[in-house]
């Protein structure tokens, strides 16, 4: 399908949901479950306006955990989002070499049909499905950013530094009413040992079981800078060059 049909085909799904649709969008491994769990606990099956939220990755991953395999270059073919021109979007980052280690387990071990590679470096230099996907996306949506109606993005480092402010923030985006205090209460319930734990009993909604061990969780660092333990000398200076790419909207930096 060439990008003028998509474009066109995009431009009417956005009539499939009401105006002011909330989404949460992300690129995998960026923290998305974490905050959508945050955000059920503050709207507290209170009705949002303009309906739930819809959240997914926007053609960015590149398989599932039941083991179906997108096709990796749809993300690059479709460069337009009108799909979302009447929606509000909430876009979700988290520094690409944090999510390029923890993608990397996700795709190998957190899936019934998981991709091997000989090493993780073979998969972060990888152009179509590695690192460089990350900066790529990350890109699309700068650029794309003034097509919905509405559009906050949110960083994970921000979540886990001053995390009761931005849930303020967010809370507010979605126009809901509730207290600084019940906001506080949802964060201090919500740290990354409690949702592991949550995990491990089975209580952790969308999230299959692959084993106990740290890397097979969904739940796994939830840290910031993990990356540098975990990643070779010659793997960060290939991450940093692209980051050099990267717009400098999100604040990150090599």
């Amino acid at each position: 399908m060439s990008n003028f049909w998509r474009n066109i085909k995009d431009f009417i799904l956005s009539y499939s949901y009401n105006s002011g649709q909330y989404f949460l969008i992300s690129f995998p491994k960026t923290g998305r479950t974490w905050l959508m769990y945050m955000i059920n606990k503050m709207h507290n099956n209170e009705v949002l306006k303009n309906n739930f939220i819809i959240n997914e990755h926007d053609n960015s991953e590149i398989i599932l955990e039941n083991g179906y395999r997108n096709n990796p270059l749809d993300l690059f073919n479709y460069s337009m989002r009108y799909k979302y021109r009447r929606a509000k979007v909430i876009f979700l980052v988290r520094d690409p070499r944090d999510v390029v280690v923890s993608h990397f387990h996700q795709i190998t071990k957190r899936s019934e049909n998981p991709f091997v590679f000989k090493s993780i470096s073979s998969f972060v230099s990888d152009e179509i499905i590695g690192f460089n996907r990350i900066i790529y996306y990350y890109n699309l949506w700068f650029k794309n950013k003034n097509i919905p109606k509405d559009f906050l993005l949110v960083k994970y480092e921000d979540l886990i530094l001053n995390g009761v402010y931005e849930l303020k923030r967010i809370s507010e985006f979605l126009c809901l009413d509730i207290s600084i205090e019940n906001i506080r209460s949802i964060y201090k319930a919500s740290t990354a040992n409690k949702m592991r734990d949550k995990e491990l009993k089975g209580q952790l909604m969308n999230s299959n079981f692959f084993g106990n061990e740290k890397n097979y969780l969904k739940v796994r660092n939830a840290s910031v800078g993990s990356y540098k333990e975990e990643l070779s000398k010659s793997d960060i200076v290939y991450c940093n060059s692209k980051m050099r790419e990267l717009n400098k909207y999100f604040n990150y930096f090599e």
